[in-house]
């Protein structure tokens, strides 16, 4: 969102936008979707997204 420039603050990477009645895990959504907005893709990457999403989401338990 900000660009790849230099940023006078913290980086403003977007929005996490979810409906919590359509998902079944509201932690693992949620780290999924930071996840995207760090440039992280699950459907390129070979699996490394995903292992990295469950250990987020294991140290948060």
């Amino acid at each position: 969102m900000d660009g790849a420039g230099q940023s006078p603050g913290p980086r403003e990477l977007g929005d996490v936008v979810i409906c919590p009645e359509h998902v079944e895990d509201l932690v693992e959504t949620v780290v999924h979707g930071v996840l995207h907005l760090c440039g992280y893709d699950h459907e390129t990457d070979s699996g490394d997204m995903l292992a990295l999403q469950d250990r987020v989401v294991a140290s948060l338990r």
